[in-house]
């Protein structure tokens, strides 16, 4: 009888044993399939996160390849530009992104080519390239800063500020144009002067005056008559004397108009310095007098102011 319960008792202990030995197995097995589970989900993550950020770094670098595209698509130069002076470049397309601008300086009408390379700048495209040019000027680029239509600079540039040329779609207000007089350009005020008494003393000759012919007064092939050209005044007759204006003596704008200086160029025959005052039209000029016409004052020896006369064109006519 003590045998069969010792025996009951062992057998009873040897398979508590065995069963908490195995609960453990179970749990460990169960522990490494969701450590593998869980480092495969892990990983497939990862990989997805590396995807999508491969997608939008080629969905980000796809879009800046678009705007540069679409800017070259849409950008439209063609037209005309002005300068402050109110002075105009007509702009044509001649291929895809490459143009050809036409313009005027004070040595002639100039013809360029360049091409366009759009970057973006903030809200701007803006294009940086060499110029073309049909002068004997090198060395310029041309910087395009676009922002819409009606928002366009164009500016030429070799290094030189008074070789710089800036054009915008802006006309200037008529009166800001002769601001260009200030760095020198006179050209606003072109055109040669005379008098009555001086017209018919040259009809008095037979239009002879000067050793020239009638044909080269009625064609207007003398220099008798004084006058202003791009930056320059011409005496004429007098002493057929060139006064220039100097980079180092600028006009300057004093009451709405402009006081000029010019310096003789003719070695020693005239190299002393004339003052004018070129005024716009609608602006008082120093006689204190307000006209619709542009008019040229020449200040005489004594500072007393006196108006040239325009000489009218086909003047000849009033006095045969």
């Amino acid at each position: 009888m003590k045998k069969k319960v010792f025996v009951c008792v062992g057998l009873f202990i040897s398979l508590g044993i065995s069963g908490c030995s195995g609960t453990p197995k179970t749990d460990s097995t169960y522990s490494q399939d969701e450590t593998q589970a869980t480092e495969t989900s892990r990983t497939e993550q990862s990989t997805t996160t590396t995807k999508s950020t491969a997608t939008s770094t080629e969905e980000t670098s796809s879009a800046t390849v678009t705007t540069s595209t679409s800017a070259a698509e849409t950008v439209d130069l063609s037209g005309i530009f002005y300068t402050a002076a109110g002075d105009t470049a007509t702009v044509k397309l001649v291929s895809e992104n490459n143009w050809s601008i036409a313009y005027s300086t004070l040595d002639g009408d100039v013809t360029a080519t360049f091409e366009t390379k759009w970057v973006t700048s903030g809200q701007a495209q803006q294009s940086k390239t060499p110029m073309k040019k049909s002068d004997a000027y090198s060395g310029f680029d041309i910087i395009v800063e676009y922002v819409s239509p009606t928002d366009t600079k164009i500016t030429m540039d070799d290094g030189n500020a008074a070789h710089k040329m800036v054009f915008t779609r802006q006309k200037p207000a008529e009166d800001k144009k002769y601001d260009a007089v200030l760095q020198g350009d006179l050209s606003l005020f072109d055109g040669k002067f005379s008098t009555d008494a001086f017209n018919q003393s040259i009809a008095d000759s037979g239009f002879t005056l000067g050793g020239y012919s009638p044909e080269d007064y009625f064609n207007d092939r003398t220099t008798v008559f004084p006058g202003i050209t791009d930056n320059m005044y011409w005496n004429g007759l007098s002493s057929h004397g060139i006064y220039e204006v100097s980079k180092d003596d600028l006009p300057k704008k004093v009451n709405g108009y402009y006081e000029v200086h010019v310096h003789g160029v003719n070695g020693g025959a005239n190299n002393g310095e004339l003052t004018f005052f070129l005024v716009p039209p609608k602006i008082t000029g120093p006689d204190g007098t307000l006209s619709d016409d542009k008019r040229v004052f020449q200040v005489l020896g004594d500072g007393t102011p006196q108006l040239l006369e325009y000489q009218k064109d086909q003047w000849w006519k009033d006095y045969q």
